[in-house]
């Protein structure tokens, strides 16, 4: 894990996003760590042997899942889809995920039992963009342009005019190994793109709003309908999500399980 030391930041922006994403506002936060990695197909596969833990997907006997050739904004309800196979068994062959990539099609649900286990938990939305960030203010951690200064791409995201068909600039078509690209200023890898994040909090479309005071270790709203997850994924591109970025907020329920919903956990 990575230690993250106390400090105080201004989260969130005042132009350029999303209502939910400003205003701008001033957190303090408590020492923490973090997983310098999200967690991987071989990290939750040693839980699942260890517990029996049947995921949320398992449980439902379905995941929501997207390939190459759909149109923006579609998913697919699919049976037998799980993070065994995100892509369901059917295409398990051709789709098969390699062990250092990261887990998706996990829930809010299963990330809490995982990092649980393991005496962790999941970090506060307010600590995940403080360590993602590094320090930075811009939409990446080391720019506003997906490219990094030599020119290369330096996150997993989609590329092309639409879900039809991704150009792989990246490299990838769906996800990548978990040390794919350089980690950000604190040595903490994919802080944006490859699979979104969950955190800990409740989803609430005014949450900055409510602490634009300053808050100090702050966790969200006390209940809700969807948790929180950060850093966009493989299936956002710039004419459809576009969410691939540091300060973008998804949201889904607790227990849905997507083909681009992953986690990483903290502690302290």
């Amino acid at each position: 894990m990575v230690a993250v030391a106390a400090g105080t930041f201004a989260m969130g922006r005042d132009r350029g996003g999303h209502l939910d994403e400003a205003p701008a506002h001033q957190v303090t936060l408590s020492a923490f760590s973090i997983d310098a990695t999200l967690v991987t197909v071989a990290d939750f596969r040693s839980f699942v042997d260890a517990t029996g833990y049947r995921s949320s997907a398992e449980r439902l006997g379905f995941g929501m899942t997207a390939v190459e050739g759909m149109r923006d904004w579609d998913w697919e309800q699919l049976e037998g889809a799980s993070w065994r196979a995100p892509w369901g068994t059917a295409r398990a062959g051709t789709l098969a995920q390699a062990d250092d990539e990261p887990v998706v099609m996990v829930s809010w649900n299963d990330a809490h039992a995982y990092c649980g286990h393991l005496g962790k938990r999941l970090p506060s939305e307010a600590e995940w963009e403080y360590a993602m960030r590094a320090g930075s203010t811009t939409r990446f951690p080391w720019g506003d342009d997906p490219h990094r200064e030599g020119g290369e791409l330096g996150l997993n995201f989609w590329q092309g005019r639409s879900h039809t068909a991704d150009t792989r600039e990246d490299g990838f078509l769906y996800l990548s190994p978990v040390r794919a690209f350089p980690p950000n200023a604190w040595g903490i890898y994919d802080p944006v793109g490859n699979a979104w994040q969950w955190v800990d909090d409740w989803y609430g479309a005014d949450s900055y709003a409510r602490d634009a005071e300053g808050v100090v270790d702050p966790h969200g709203p006390a209940s809700g309908w969807a948790r929180v997850a950060r850093g966009g994924s493989w299936w956002c591109s710039k004419h459809a999500c576009a969410a691939y970025g540091l300060f973008a907020r998804g949201k889904s329920r607790p227990d849905a399980p997507y083909a681009n919903n992953g986690f990483r956990c903290a502690a302290g």
